[in-house]
């Protein structure tokens, strides 16, 4: 029980580490959108930006960051006395902390933001948020096994595409101050609901085998 403890312990810090981190940088992009868009710095211009921000921000960060529970995460609690088992446990307990802050972050400044000034309902983008952070985490396990057995390659080779492809979507978003284009498409495309199982089901599958990865990994001390 004691390495459980300190693994929950750990992958607390890292968690809040992590969603800091995604606060700050929503928060400075907004205003940098907002520059480059030209819009005057108001508080009904700025703060519809916000939760949409934080939406893909997380989804970038979620993988980026994550991809390097395997190779970092993992080490370190395992030479701290942690089983495997402890491991895999507190990685999704982890990445549980992670989503429910985000999303929790995105409901509070969506609840003190006038709905006539947001393109969706709250409601709709806390669900949208949820089943993106599921598949962008399960996605970023799996990926972290890569980056494991083969090392930076992987990693740059992820990031590079998932930075392109975030910062396309993220870019399109902040700049139009949460663009209705690209969340009409989403959102019509998609069955919000379906996703979220999806992503559930997911994340859920990308454990099993992260859990049946690291059960292989040597301790490096």
């Amino acid at each position: 029980m004691g390495g459980l403890m300190r693994s929950f312990k750990y992958a607390a810090f890292r968690a809040g580490r992590e969603i800091g981190v995604c606060l700050l940088m929503a928060v400075g992009f907004v205003f940098y959108f907002a520059f480059l868009d030209g819009s005057p710095f108001t508080v009904q211009n700025l703060l519809p930006r916000f939760p949409f921000m934080l939406l893909f921000i997380g989804n970038l960060m979620f993988m980026l960051y994550g991809m390097l529970d395997v190779a970092t995460y993992s080490q370190l609690t395992l030479t701290y006395g942690s089983t495997r088992k402890n491991v895999a446990i507190s990685t999704v307990f982890m990445h549980v902390i992670q989503i429910a802050a985000l999303v929790l972050l995105i409901a509070l400044s969506g609840a003190f933001i006038p709905q006539e000034w947001l393109p969706v309902p709250c409601s709709t983008l806390c669900l949208l948020a949820a089943g993106f952070f599921l598949f962008c985490s399960g996605f970023a396990l799996i990926m972290g096994i890569l980056i494991h057995r083969f090392g930076k390659v992987a990693y740059i080779l992820v990031t590079i595409f998932a930075a392109l492809g975030g910062g396309l979507i993220g870019g399109l978003v902040g700049f139009h101050g949460g663009s209705t284009i690209v969340l009409d498409t989403l959102l019509r495309v998609l069955n919000l609901n379906l996703m979220f199982a999806i992503g559930l089901i997911w994340y859920a599958v990308m454990a099993v085998i992260h859990w049946l990865a690291i059960r292989k990994i040597e301790v490096r001390v």
